[in-house]
């Protein structure tokens, strides 16, 4: 331990409800030294520093009980106790927080999670400060007692209490500068001017405070007083070895240089008369951090006391320095990507407040947001890796900086998104062109690690106005804007207007409603039957989801499913529909009301991208087959071209395992893709279904009739089925049966429909069978529905 303590090592009492806190701090204090003893409360913190009579307590501010502030408050009041010095520890960093510390009677303030090398010197430094004292009421005793016999002696005692209670005083005052939230270089130049200040050390009213830049490297005048500007201008930067300072930077010790050793163009204004110049290293544990710069009125040296008291100062300075740049280093971390070290969305928000702020102070100011967006960059991720992914985002966010102006601001949000915040805006066209260019660059191939990848981006575009009061709503517009640009087809901006945001809210509404639809059983199933074209009779039905709302009604299938297929919602609504069709028809085939035939009745289910993609889909379908107890061979699961062709390798395994469960394989809106020959031939699919957009431009003839027939073509050539949806009249009814067409289902034959009504339905009747069948149901289907259409992606 330090000589300045007593031969027994002071005994710390530790207060804290967290006992990793106290195990922490008792490691940290054992190490150095010290005895510790430690509570978790307000109360045995009492009792025990009556009865321990610690030289200093560490105490939290939040505890059960009774808080560090009534603590304190306490041990204050008590004659046995209120002489032990408080540290208050906290992760509470408001200025008022602390000063209410302070008032309770609190020495200090160490914020959590704590620096352990600043905990101690503080700890030390207050322990000091505590023997300083208790020295001070040794020596006031002594020199009473010896009043009479040692006058001369005990002025001189006087005057040295005075000196260390005034070194204490400003050492005081120095720590409460450090607490003060200002900028580093304002808390530098407040410590400069109070040290200048202290009549006894007998300093010229002039002085510098110089920052070390790097490690290694160059130093910077960061504070100053009373410097002529041309010696300001001299002395800006100092390098080591270019002044007396410099010579100091390796020392431990306060050096004091006589003038005539120093560089005067470098230190003292022309025509000072020569003074000792006082040079104080201020150094961490292995480097030194900055130097400060101050003349003696005197050509003597310092006293001990003195080059004390400024080694004291420079610990502070120290302490100082670096939590700030620790504090500095986190907000920076706070308000910049790591990947990119660009603004975050922190940034951008505190950005946009200003701006909104600036327009609404100042007449005819405007500013606009373009917010960006790699489109399908999952994709790459998962294709190339995350390295190559994250070199992506790098090379993309160059190309938006070399399109950026002077008063245009970039910021990384987070993965692919970014954006660019345009200050001043001139044109209202400025920020349109800005998008488009960057837009055009990003289109450009990236030559990444012998990659050569081609990719698109979108945005959304938002103007400045009057009705914006927050950042955050500004940044949901551009958002929403950005979406409608990837939902009209990629590779695009929009430029945001209210009714985006009418639309944007009654979806988010939709989607809340939407989270409990499940949970209240609000959804149901209709099924539309599959006709085979030969002899007129259902096969089979598709499965269709429909949401009865309680409010709303019957919500149209293409309002909620891109909502619930964006959202995720869809993997727990397809599994709801597999299972609920499988028991439905379970039920319907064991009937006697079910279509006779000998072949097995089908149910068809669409299968989401999001379903396809899940690792356990093939446990997903055994699971429902087992558990319905629903024979494989009477279902029909349906995925859309585009999904199997998105990755055809993967889907080829997926698909090859389905198969293995014994149930049918449908590709659904065949024709609409980019399907591959070679895939289609390994995809071990039944069935191809004919898009209805090909169906109902089939009575124009030329390509759209040939499509189908080509499709008919390879299916037989393949040993598939064809089933064509969408079919509304009898011509397309004839045209399906003179292509051979295997299987049709459409509003020609019936809607989709309750499971109630579709017992009571009426299989393989003529046309004008089923219109009167349809007469006695109710009349034909609602032709407002869209006829045909797939509503279940799940």
């Amino acid at each position: 331990m330090n000589s300045d303590y007593d031969q027994e090592s002071p005994l710390i009492l530790i207060v804290d409800d967290e006992a990793v806190n106290r195990l922490i701090l008792e490691s940290n204090l054992k190490r150095q030294g010290f005895r510790t003893v430690s509570t978790s409360s307000g109360q045995e913190c009492l009792d025990l520093a009556r009865r321990e009579q610690p030289d200093l307590v560490l105490l939290d501010i939040i505890m059960p009980g009774m808080d560090g502030f009534q603590t304190c408050q306490t041990l204050k009041d008590a004659p046995e106790t209120r002489d032990i010095p408080v540290i208050f520890l906290s992760a509470l960093t408001d200025t008022g927080v602390k000063t209410k510390g302070f008032e309770a009677g609190g020495v200090d303030y160490v914020s959590k999670p704590f620096d352990a090398k600043e905990l101690l010197a503080r700890v030390r430094t207050h322990l000091t400060l505590r023997n300083q004292e208790r020295q001070l009421r040794v020596y006031s005793e002594r020199l009473e007692e010896m009043v009479d016999e040692r006058t001369t002696k005990l002025k001189q005692a006087e005057l040295d209490l005075q000196r260390n209670y005034d070194m204490q005083t400003a050492l005081n005052h120095l720590l409460q500068l450090s607490l003060q939230e200002l900028p580093l270089e304002e808390l530098l130049q407040q410590c400069l001017d109070s040290i200048l200040g202290i009549s006894w050390l007998t300093l010229q009213n002039r002085g510098c405070v110089y920052l070390q830049e790097d490690e290694g490297g160059c130093y910077r005048m960061v504070a100053h007083r009373n410097l002529p500007e041309h010696v300001q201008e001299q002395c800006k930067t100092m390098v080591p070895g270019d002044c007396a300072c410099g010579r100091a930077i390796g020392e431990q010790r306060v050096l004091v240089v006589p003038d005539e050793e120093v560089d005067h163009n470098k230190l003292l204004p022309e025509g000072v008369e020569p003074h000792s110049n006082v040079c104080v290293p201020i150094r961490s544990q292995h480097a030194t951090l900055g130097i400060l710069n101050l003349s003696i009125q005197r050509g003597a040296r310092l006293t001990q006391p003195e080059s004390a008291f400024f080694g004291a100062v420079a610990n502070t300075l120290m302490q100082m320095i670096l939590y700030k740049r620790a504090e500095q280093r986190m907000l920076h971390h706070v308000l910049h990507e790591p990947l990119s070290n660009l603004p975050n969305r922190t940034a951008l928000l505190d950005g946009l407040n200003v701006e909104i702020n600036q327009a609404r102070d100042v007449e005819g100011y405007r500013f606009a947001l373009v917010l960006i967006n790699l489109d399908r960059f999952n994709r790459f991720n998962e294709s190339l890796g995350y390295d190559l992914g994250d070199k992506l985002i790098l090379s993309s966010i160059q190309r938006i900086l070399d399109e950026r102006k002077v008063d245009e601001d970039v910021f990384h949000l987070g993965g692919d998104g970014f954006a660019v915040l345009i200050r001043r805006l001139r044109e209202v066209a400025d920020p349109l062109l800005l998008a488009e260019r960057i837009l055009d660059g990003l289109k450009q191939p990236h030559q990444l690690d012998g990659h050569e990848i081609q990719t698109s981006a979108s945005a959304g575009v938002v103007l400045s106005d009057v009705r914006y009061h927050r950042g955050e709503d500004l940044l949901r517009d551009a958002d929403i804007a950005l979406h409608l640009a990837k939902s009209r087809g990629r590779g695009r901006f929009e430029v945001f207007s209210h009714v985006m945001h009418e639309k944007a809210r009654q979806a988010m509404q939709t989607f809340m409603d939407l989270r409990l639809a499940l949970q209240r059983e609000e959804f149901v199933l209709f099924y539309q039957p599959i006709i085979c074209l030969t002899t007129k009779r259902t096969i089979g039905v598709e499965a269709l989801i429909r949401w009865i709302h309680p409010v709303r009604g019957m919500i149209s299938p293409a309002e909620f499913i891109p909502l619930a297929e964006e959202t995720g919602l869809i993997l727990p609504m397809g599994r709801w529909v597999l299972e609920k069709a499988c028991l439905d028809m379970r039920v319907f085939t064991e009937s006697k009301d079910s279509p006779k035939s000998s072949k097995p009745f089908m149910v068809s289910v669409n299968l989401s991208g999001k379903q396809f993609a899940q690792p356990d889909l093939y446990e997903q379908v055994e699971a429902v087959l087992q558990e319905t107890d629903f024979p494989p061979e009477c279902l029909k699961l349906e995925i859309t071209e585009s999904v199997v062709m998105e990755n055809a390798e993967a889907a080829t395994r997926i698909l090859e395992r389905l198969k293995r469960l014994k149930i049918k394989i449908s590709i659904d809106d065949f024709g609409t893709g980019y399907s591959s020959l070679s895939y289609l031939h390994r995809f071990s699919a039944d069935i191809l279904k004919v898009d209805r957009s090909f169906v109902s431009r089939m009575h124009l003839g030329g390509e759209n009739l040939e499509i189908i027939r080509t499709i008919v073509t390879l299916a037989q050539a393949l040993k598939m089925e064809v089933v064509a949806e969408g079919v509304e009249t009898e011509e397309e009814l004839k045209t399906l049966t003179m292509l051979r067409c295997d299987y049709a289902q459409g509003f020609y034959f019936a809607k989709p429909m309750p499971l109630e009504q579709l017992r009571e339905g009426q299989f393989g009747l003529s046309r004008d069978e089923q219109s009167a069948a349809m007469d006695r149901r109710g009349g034909p289907p609602d032709r407002r529905e869209t006829p045909g259409r797939r509503e279940m992606d799940g």
